[in-house]
């Protein structure tokens, strides 16, 4: 039996296991194989000044029965070795051609969200689980959302700059990004994003998040169990307010950079200890870089408790996270 006749999918496997160069040879070899190589050489794209193999845009963007064979995309391009506009202009060209992506990210000069516009504008991309991009949270980010139905996964506007805090937010359809359940960004942004949307995990960059920004966070359709964030408020009036909002967190990391060169008192230790136990869900809590120790209540592994007082040595190692 010539390997000809063999089935597309038992070629498939044994494509699995050759290197990237013997694919590329298996590619040239005849008609019949070249798309059962491609398929696999092209899988999983990550293309990148030091991988050396950022012309692989150029195929995909002049090929695109080549290019719907790529299920994940990824792409860095050095603020040391930049490219010229022309290769943005193939690029978006190569988004266009990957319908069939299942993750996508675009770590590129955040000023050429465009390269999203032309594929937003003809294209669904219905397989998409994970997007992040180094773009701002503007009118072409958010239309290209509106082809991703089944995202699950969002990176976005995670280095807000000046001119787009100071710039109009775009629309972005309440029935777009229905399944999204992680968010990484800025806060600006998420307070666009999580309300009306399932998102458990959230990640905020930048220290602009308020109290006053917390209720929105909490408007997500389903609770928020996973929680980071930068803020420039006491940290202790601001857990009070993250309880009443969003009480069952499950894990929480907080930097406050409110007096972040002071070392924290006694009373502080309390205080904290005392809203961490308000929150019954809680497993794991960092502050500003320290992990906050905990351990399971006595009688009611339900419950913790939440370190109070700075580490000591013990003598019984069982008791070191005892602080009451």
């Amino acid at each position: 039996m010539s390997m000809h006749s063999l089935p597309v999918e038992l070629l498939n496997s044994i494509a699995q296991y050759l290197s990237s160069s013997s694919l590329a040879a298996l590619a040239q070899t005849c008609s019949t194989l070249c798309p059962v190589a491609q398929r696999v050489l092209y899988c999983n794209v990550l293309a990148s000044a030091w991988s050396q193999n950022l012309c692989v845009i150029d195929t995909l963007a002049k090929r695109p029965h080549v290019a719907r064979f790529v299920r994940s995309f990824y792409i860095a391009v050095d603020s040391l070795a930049p490219v010229f506009l022309a290769y943005y202009r193939q690029l978006s060209k190569a988004i266009l051609n990957m319908s069939e992506l299942t993750s996508l990210t675009l770590l590129v000069d955040s000023s050429v969200s465009w390269v999203l516009k032309e594929a937003s504008s003809r294209i669904h991309f219905p397989h998409l689980l994970q997007f992040t991009c180094s773009f701002s949270f503007d009118e072409n980010v958010a239309r290209f959302l509106d082809r991703t139905p089944s995202l699950v996964e969002l990176e976005v506007d995670s280095i807000p700059t000046a001119s787009t805090r100071s710039s109009p937010p775009p629309y972005l359809a309440p029935t777009s990004i229905p399944q999204l359940e992680q968010f990484i960004g800025s806060s600006r942004t998420a307070e666009l994003i999580v309300p009306g949307r399932p998102v458990r995990s959230i990640h905020l960059n930048g220290g602009g998040l308020t109290e006053d920004d917390i209720p929105l966070l909490a408007r997500s359709t389903v609770p928020v169990i996973i929680l980071g964030v930068v803020t420039n408020a006491p940290p202790v009036p601001f857990l009070e307010t993250l309880h009443r909002h969003v009480p069952q967190l499950v894990y929480l990391r907080l930097m406050s950079t409110k007096d972040i060169f002071m070392a924290p008192t006694t009373e502080f230790y309390e205080q904290v200890a005392g809203i961490l136990t308000s929150f019954t869900e809680l497993n794991a809590f960092e502050l500003s870089g320290m992990h906050w120790g905990s351990q399971a209540k006595k009688n009611d592994g339900t419950k913790r408790v939440w370190q109070s007082a700075p580490l000591q040595t013990r003598i019984n190692p069982e008791d070191d996270l005892l602080f009451d």
